[in-house]
């Protein structure tokens, strides 16, 4: 029955027009029930009586309702209610009794709307937090398919244990980075720049010039973001062991753009190495780290992907629609 109230109250009408007709209704029906007495408790206008009517009004109608209701059996009473002969003290009591109702009514009406106020926002807090348990059940579900995978592929051909759990662990470090964005974020786009210089950190304590970003300040959504986290990672990961950031005075640069198409944003990124060893390409079957610099952006709308190994180093290129 509460809940049930509590609905009921939560959708007041959201027409200022319903909401005023609902308080002439209520004040209308309350002047008529007190006619309809008038041959049982006399013709005055005992203005207590109507404050039920009032109360009704602006908890299902709010202020405007309230305020109308007030209005309506206000000038009913007057009009219709005052006693046949009154004299002068009849007339003062009847006025007196009109000034009471209007403040009474008043202050009804004010602690009615302060309630329904604090009632509208805890039934904003409630639906706030079902729908925050709704998305933190899709994000703990999305995250843990990502280590999943990640375990998978990492642990699927590794030929050293050892090595496979540290490269395990170094991923998750930097999806647990790429959230530490987000939530700093509040889970709302975030830069590509401050995403790149969180996931690139590690990588640059000691020649931070070797590893040059540009590009505009874009934002991507947080899924793109935990897969652009992921490639970037893994680019670095490779240019520290085998690639540009190997060896002294090599070079990686990271650029993005944004391009208008039509009605479409798109980004385009570009990852290449200078100065470092000639790189080797996969032989046979296609390492975990191709895989998921070829297929990680893969949910993006119109993504592509390219990966190539070319005598100066490694290139990589990426460009999806924002």
């Amino acid at each position: 029955m509460t809940d049930f109230l509590v609905r009921q109250i939560a959708r007041q009408p959201r027409n200022l027009g319903a909401r005023v007709a609902l308080g002439l209704a209520l004040g209308t029906a309350a002047l008529g029930l007190r006619l309809a007495l008038s041959p049982w408790i006399g013709s005055g206008a005992p203005f207590g009586t109507f404050i039920l009517a009032v109360l009704v009004a602006a908890v299902f109608g709010g202020a405007a309702a309230g305020a109308a209701c007030v209005t309506t059996i206000g000038v009913g009473a007057l009009l219709i209610l005052e006693p046949p002969g009154a004299g002068e003290i009849g007339v003062r009591r009847l006025y007196l009794g009109l000034v009471f109702f209007l403040a009474s009514s008043s202050f009804v009406i004010w602690i009615v709307s302060l309630l329904r106020a604090a009632l509208a926002r805890e039934v904003a807090a409630r639906e706030g937090e079902r729908l925050l348990q709704l998305e933190l059940h899709h994000r703990v579900k999305n995250t843990l398919a990502v280590v999943q995978s990640l375990a998978d592929q990492t642990f699927r051909s590794a030929r050293d244990p050892q090595v496979a759990r540290r490269d395990f662990g170094a991923r998750l470090s930097a999806l647990a980075d790429a959230h530490d964005v987000l939530v700093d974020a509040g889970w709302r786009p975030v830069t590509v720049g401050t995403l790149a210089d969180r996931t690139l950190a590690p990588f640059r304590p000691d020649a931070p010039n070797r590893v040059t970003l540009e590009g505009d300040p874009v934002t991507v959504a947080p899924e793109a973001a935990v897969a652009l986290t992921l490639c970037l990672h893994e680019l670095a990961t490779n240019a520290a062991k085998h690639g540009a950031l190997s060896v002294k005075d090599a070079q990686v640069r990271l650029t993005w753009r944004t391009d208008e198409i039509g009605p479409r944003r798109r980004l385009s990124l570009e990852w290449t190495e200078t100065g470092g060893p000639a790189p080797a390409p996969p032989e046979g079957h296609a390492g975990f780290g191709s895989r998921l610099l070829t297929r990680a952006l893969a949910a993006q709308p119109n993504a592509e992907t390219q990966l190539s190994f070319p005598p100066q180093g490694v290139c990589w290129r990426a460009s999806f629609d924002l």
